[in-house]
């Protein structure tokens, strides 16, 4: 039996000495229509010609217009086809065929079956799930075709009447399904897992309703939206604290109602339960997300009274007084963001001060008090410049506009008067959002909250660390590339530079920022950096160093985007940077901070001083050896961090004694011996070590992992510390493979999906990357993808899991993972920073296609392939769709309208831009592009712009006044 039915009914047809026409017409396939010619009429003849002497042809039957394929046909008649051979090899280039849409995976083709009635020739078309489910048998084997009459036809009607109708058995399916999860959710109602899957089952009802039962769309939409309502108001009453069937109605809602009766429906949700913050966020996102509701007063509005009721209820209630303060710092996160996406950053940052005033420097009032270091007449200058430049009004407004903003962050505090009365902020203005934080543990996550809307990066940034500060559940936060900054802070001794990765990253800024040479942007950099240490002032204990680490670690990560070209600092002040951790260093209360002299070392072999690097770290070692024989337990949890990253830093190296040096260091941590000290590494030693590592190892995850705080994943960490130089021992001693079967078993163990658990899946990656890249040979990369995508589902907003991902796409995109479950597997995480990331995975893919063209076809820059294209668009039109979690993405709006920008006209540009400000009506960035993407309709937008009364440094009323 052949595998295709079809194919197997066209082969008996040509042995029955058919002509070519009847045994091809089972391949028409009306579902794909290419939209334009594929060949000439020249070239189907020539096709037809060379198609004599070997098999024929498939590809004259897919043309573009159907006029090509009746003359092609025609064609086909007036010659006898002859028999196909049993293998050919087609040796002749055509370079049409680069030109050829196919079907990406994992879509499938549909079928459709043909009947000619009578006489008369009048041709009936009837669809079909499947092809050739009706199986038609020949009356006559001199025919042609097989004919089927009118009483045939009529015969087959009847039979769908009952239950064997196309659709039946799918319909049976269905209701044993729904059934079951009737059954099993009855039998356990608190299974949340369980509830998601029963909602999104009626997406699966919903399409067999729309295909066998038709009916109005929008009605159909609107009646599953309501089914999914009633089932989860039936699984909150079961699980009333559940905040991911919460975050679920929620959307389901807001994709169903307008705005206006959304609001109604929140309002009076939240006045019966008004400690709930997701009913919060909902009710406020209600008007801030509205085109025709959403201007700034109303919404700060909604956010001072949600702000205040939730300080109320914790004055109240003294058992849910730590749940209700980590709402308020929720709610201060969200505030935040509004105030900055909308620009209104002199507002942003008398409320953030003010914040840290009262909590962290209640003594000092002028600890917060720090002024820009940016001279106004500079600033005046260069606006001189820009104005007797001669460019087109729309221009001239969005460099000026530009240039104030990046300039101009901080309120007007100097004596005279002020041109702008915007920039004049009194702490009464944001008085009613303040609120005091009195928990433990919760002035850390106060000082993250603050130092995250200032632009600093999460590093490393980490699910489970986002997942602890309450980082992770606003999509619309991702505004600017900031975010994303964390995949290129190396943490690992692998190679992960990637120059086609975020090659945009300064367009994307948005100001104050310090990515883009440009006016303030070392002023913005040293006010950041100043604002860190002075929160280290005001912190104790771990806090204070895991502040500290931080600070250090950004810097770092300065030098790195200075070293790829994705942000300029002067020399200047790089050595200022320097100058100031050694400060830092030499005070007498950070002199013995072992943690601070291994992110020094680690900064210098950014800087390019490896020696200085590794001198810093044995010598902090020997150090600790010398000074202190019995040790505490902090201190070996440092001195196996100072360990590892020593063996780190050795294997990361280019030198040939790179990877001798890091298995001496590895035995000399388990064996207890200096750093400094002289042994060979012989086999019995090895054998000792292993023996040793293996034992530790055992102890430790005999106990209970401890939960960890968020100020936790800042600082080192000894189980996993100790676990990652075990896993280094046994990739250099025995290979990836053994590695790999013993973070496996340990993985097994670790049920939850901790911070712990995170960590190693990060390591696991790793050792099996750089297996990969040494050995490419070595088939090691079906193991690669495996961990990843386990390790993604899990912790899917981790960034460094993510940049794995896309080298692994540019490497090597032959043997790592297809596209098709990449777009598959960062999909379905439901979370915004994945599917960012998976847009600019595409577009860096699209580049390196290009550039593959570049190299190997025609030795000269080609134009984007127009079937790339047409995917990118389908990616951007998925993301921003009403179900994703991205639609009110700012980030992927933005590159949205500049993918657009560089490959349609403006009518195209023109549909998008606004599509994505009434999506996202508060975003101020998006108010700016229109003047690079629809400059005749700025005056529009300029006057959109003041109705929402977002910030605006320059009206167009004064840059008439300026021009004259």
């Amino acid at each position: 039996m052949a595998l295709f039915p079809a194919y197997e009914e066209a082969a008996k047809v040509k042995d029955g000495n058919e002509t070519s026409t009847s045994h091809g017409d089972w391949l028409t396939n009306s579902s794909y229509q290419i939209g334009a010619d594929l060949f000439t009429s020249s070239e189907v003849t020539e096709i037809r010609d060379s198609s004599e002497s070997g098999a024929e042809t498939n590809l004259t039957k897919r043309p573009a217009k159907k006029s090509k394929v009746r003359k092609h046909k025609k064609q086909c008649h007036d010659k006898p086809a002859k028999a196909p051979d049993d293998f050919h090899v087609d040796t002749r280039r055509n370079l049409e065929f680069l030109s050829v849409h196919t079907i990406s995976r994992p879509a499938a083709p549909k079928y459709s079956t043909f009947f000619k009635l009578g006489s008369a020739q009048r041709t009936v078309k009837k669809k079909y799930k499947r092809y050739y489910q009706i199986v038609v048998e020949k009356k006559d084997n001199s025919a042609d075709e097989a004919t089927v009459t009118k009483k045939d036809l009529e015969k087959n009607i009847s039979v769908e009447k009952n239950e064997d109708f196309t659709g039946f058995k799918q319909e049976s399916d269905m209701s044993k399904t729904t059934a079951f999860y009737n059954k099993s959710l009855g039998e356990n109602p608190r299974n949340i897992d369980l509830w998601l899957q029963y909602v999104h089952f009626q997406d699966a009802i919903f399409k067999f309703e729309k295909t066998y039962r038709k009916g109005s769309f929008a009605k159909g939409t609107r009646v599953t939206a309501e089914r999914k309502l009633a089932i989860l108001d039936k699984a909150l009453t079961l699980n009333p604290d559940s905040e991911i069937l919460m975050r679920e109605r929620l959307n389901t809602a807001v994709g169903t109602y307008p705005a206006d009766e959304l609001q109604v429906q929140l309002k009076n949700l939240v006045e019966k339960d008004p400690a709930n913050i997701i009913l919060w966020q909902g009710y406020i996102e209600a008007t801030q997300c509205s085109m025709s509701h959403c201007n700034t007063p109303a919404v700060l509005k909604l956010y001072t009274k949600s702000l205040a009721t939730l300080h109320h209820m914790r004055r109240n209630s003294a058992l849910q007084k730590a749940h209700l303060e980590e709402n308020i710092l929720r709610m201060l996160y969200q505030c935040g963001l509004f105030l900055k996406q909308t620009g209104l950053f002199e507002q942003l940052w008398t409320l953030l001060r003010l914040y840290l005033e009262l909590n962290l420097a209640p003594s000092d009032k002028n600890k917060f008090n720090i002024s820009s270091n940016f001279n106004d007449k500079q600033l005046l200058e260069l606006e001189e410049v820009v104005l007797k430049s001669q460019l087109p009004i729309h221009e001239l407004w969005l460099r000026i506009e530009r240039l104030r903003e990046a300039c101009h962050w901080l309120p007007f505090t100097e004596d005279g008067n002020c041109e702008d009365p915007q920039r004049i902020i009194f702490p009464e203005d944001v008085a009613e959002l303040i609120h005091p934080i009195t928990m433990p543990g919760n002035m850390f996550k106060l000082t993250a909250t603050i130092l995250t809307l200032l632009k600093t990066p999460l590093l490393p940034s980490r699910h489970s660390t986002m997942q602890g500060l309450g980082l992770d559940y606003v999509p619309w936060a991702l505004d600017s590339t900031e975010t994303l900054l964390p995949m290129f802070f190396p943490i690992y001794p692998i190679d992960l530079t990637n120059k086609n990765f975020l090659a945009d990253t300064q367009r994307l800024a948005v100001g104050p920022q310090y990515l883009k040479t440009f006016p303030g942007q070392e002023e913005y950099l040293e006010f950041l950096l100043t604002t860190i240490m002075n929160c280290t002032d005001c912190l104790q204990g771990k806090e204070k160093i895991a502040v500290t680490v931080w600070w250090f670690r950004f810097q770092r990560l300065l030098i790195v985007l200075d070293k790829e070209s994705r942000l300029k600092i002067s020399s200047g002040f790089k050595k200022k940077l320097k100058s100031s951790m050694k400060q830092l260093l030499k005070s007498e209360e950070h002199r013995n901070n072992i943690i601070y002299y291994q992110e020094f070392a680690l900064f210098e072999y950014q800087s390019g001083n490896v020696e200085s690097a590794v001198k810093i770290l044995t010598t902090t070692l020997s150090t600790i050896a010398t000074n202190n024989p019995p040790l505490t337990e902090m201190q070996r949890c440092e001195i196996c961090f100072l360990f590892r990253t020593l063996t780190e830093l050795y294997l990361d190296t280019a030198s040939g004694d790179g990877k001798k040096n890091a298995l001496k260091c590895l035995v000399a941590l388990a064996s207890d011996k200096p750093v400094n000290s002289h042994f060979e590494l012989t086999q019995d030693l090895l054998d000792e070590t292993k023996l040793k590592f293996k034992h530790v190892t055992l102890q430790m995850l005999g106990n209970e992992m401890p939960t960890l705080m968020s100020v936790d994943h800042f600082l080192p960490n000894l189980i996993t510390d100790w676990i990652i130089c075990n896993g280094w021992f046994l990739y250099l001693t025995s290979g990836a493979i053994s590695c790999g079967t013993f973070l496996e078993d340990i993985l097994s163990t670790i049920e939850a999906a901790t911070w712990q658990k995170e960590i190693l899946f990060e390591f696991y990656v790793a050792v099996l990357f750089r297996n990969c890249m040494e050995n490419p040979g070595a088939g090691m990369f079906k193991l690669l993808d495996d961990a990843l995508h386990r390790a993604i589902e899990v912790f899917p907003n981790n960034l460094f899991l993510l940049s794995v991902l896309a080298k692994e796409l540019t490497i090597n995109c032959s043997m790592g993972q297809p596209w098709w479950k990449i777009n598959r597997l960062l999909m379905k995480t439901g979370h915004a920073i994945p599917t960012l990331v998976l847009i600019i995975m595409a577009n860096q893919h699209s580049y390196e296609i290009r550039e593959k063209w570049v190299d190997t076809i025609t030795g000269r820059e080609m134009t984007e392939d127009p079937s790339q294209v047409h995917r990118m668009i389908s990616l951007f039109r998925r993301v921003t769709s009403s179900e994703m979690c991205t639609r009110r993405c700012g980030l992927a709006w933005r590159l949205y309208l500049q993918y657009l920008h560089a490959h349609f006209d403006l009518s195209v540009c023109r549909n998008a831009y606004y599509a994505a400000v009434e999506q996202c009506p508060w975003l101020k960035s998006l108010y700016i592009d229109a003047a690079i993407y629809i400059p005749a309709e700025l005056a529009q937008i300029q006057d959109l712009l003041i109705e929402k009364q977002l910030r605006l440094h320059i009206t167009p009323e004064e840059l008439d006044i300026l021009r004259n």
